[in-house]
């Protein structure tokens, strides 16, 4: 067989690339027992430390996996434009993930969200996909905890 392996149900063959499948994101967390669930748009999502996490492929071939995080916290559109030179700050400091505030006017709130984008157009083994995705996990969250750090209490919210 060459370099470039038939995809399968559960993955690739050890060490060899395949395809970016759904199959083989939910066979990412299946093997570390990470509890999630599948959206009405077919896209993975689930909570780490309380903060959303969704697992989607994008592109046009679907081959472009983007892992987008979730402060848990709401803050109002006010304090969400104050964040900015540390998430300018963070940027500087980190190659990733990506980080930006989104206002939510009609609720007055604003929202943190994370982004960690791999191209995988010519495919990913089953080791790298679990690197990209315990990274754009673990680096989301190290970025949410200075987040919760420089702006104690508003993880904790009414909707909670």
């Amino acid at each position: 067989m060459g370099y470039f392996a038939q995809p399968t149900d559960s993955g690739a063959m050890p060490g060899r690339v395949a395809p970016l499948t759904p199959a083989r994101l939910q066979a990412t967390l299946d093997s570390q027992h990470w509890h999630y669930e599948v959206d009405e748009d077919g896209d993975l999502r689930g909570s780490w430390d309380g903060h959303m996490f969704y697992f989607m492929r994008v592109g046009p071939h679907q081959e472009i996996l983007m892992i987008r995080g979730r402060w848990e916290a709401r803050p109002s559109i006010e304090t969400g434009e104050s964040m900015l030179p540390l998430l300018n700050k963070w940027h500087r400091e980190h190659l990733f993930p990506k980080a930006h505030v989104v206002d939510f006017p009609d609720d007055g709130n604003s929202r943190v969200f994370t982004e960690l984008v791999i191209d995988c157009e010519h495919g990913v083994t089953d080791e790298q996909l679990l690197l990209h995705i315990s990274a754009g996990i673990t680096t989301s969250i190290d970025l949410f905890k200075d987040l919760n750090k420089a702006y104690p209490g508003l993880q904790e919210t009414d909707d909670d």
